[in-house]
């Protein structure tokens, strides 16, 4: 099964959900596992269980998965309790199990705490709270943005329905949304003129591609 050999430090791995936590435990060779709220309470309550365990929390490395949703919030409050978070990108992850005998897709956290241990993944930086405040305000923007998708899909139904005062109103709200839309942008574009440095956001990559040509209009020109 490719469980033999295991390090005598222990290691963590975390599956997240919305409202939980699953941390397995595994410190020569013996498995432990605490399901716990995904929130502040949550995470103090992993510290806890850890140091009743005799495990030292500073530097303890926790290898979670990232990409995954809702795992964002629970990996920056480890780090600053001082583990150490690393990420496990999903193909070298389902490439260790594949070479381990275990099963990507069932063992979850369990695999994750293996991965930790054998194959000891470079320590997570979490992001600066400038990065952290421009994927916010992106969020937020796409939100309207889906409000005005929805509102403007009605329009017609409204005009063949001869509901000309409902079409109306969704014109005028239709206009307010495209003038939030255009703040959202200009305050998205003054925040990234205020920190150059910023690493480029996934949503960048989506969505708002617009918004992304003009925050690195630079990039576009060097592609051309």
């Amino acid at each position: 099964m490719g469980y033999a050999n295991q390090p005598e430090q222990a290691v963590v791995g975390i599956e997240t959900s919305k409202l939980h936590l699953k941390a397995v435990l595994l410190r020569d060779g013996e498995l432990l596992c605490k399901v716990l709220e995904n929130d502040m309470a949550g995470y103090r309550w992993l510290r806890s269980w850890l140091q009743k365990n005799d495990v030292a929390v500073s530097g303890l490395r926790v290898c979670m998965r990232l990409d995954a949703p809702h795992s964002d919030i629970a990996a920056r409050s480890l780090a600053l309790m001082g583990m150490q978070v690393c990420d496990a990108p999903p193909a070298e992850l389902a490439q260790f199990a594949r070479g381990s005998g275990l099963d990507a897709q069932g063992m979850g956290a369990v695999l994750l705490a293996h991965y930790a241990a054998a194959g000891q993944p470079p320590r997570w930086t979490p992001p600066s709270p400038a990065y952290l405040e421009l994927r916010l305000w992106l969020q937020r923007l796409q939100a309207v943005q889906e409000v005005r998708r929805q509102e403007a899909a009605r329009l017609d139904g409204h005009l063949q329905a001869g509901q000309q005062a409902l079409h109306d109103l969704l014109i005028e709200q239709i206009a307010c949304l495209d003038q939030q839309i255009a703040e959202h942008e200009e305050v998205i574009l003054a925040h990234i003129r205020r920190h150059p440095n910023l690493d480029k956001p996934p949503e960048l990559a989506g969505k708002h591609q617009r918004v992304a040509r003009l925050a690195f209009p630079t990039e576009k020109a060097t592609r051309l």
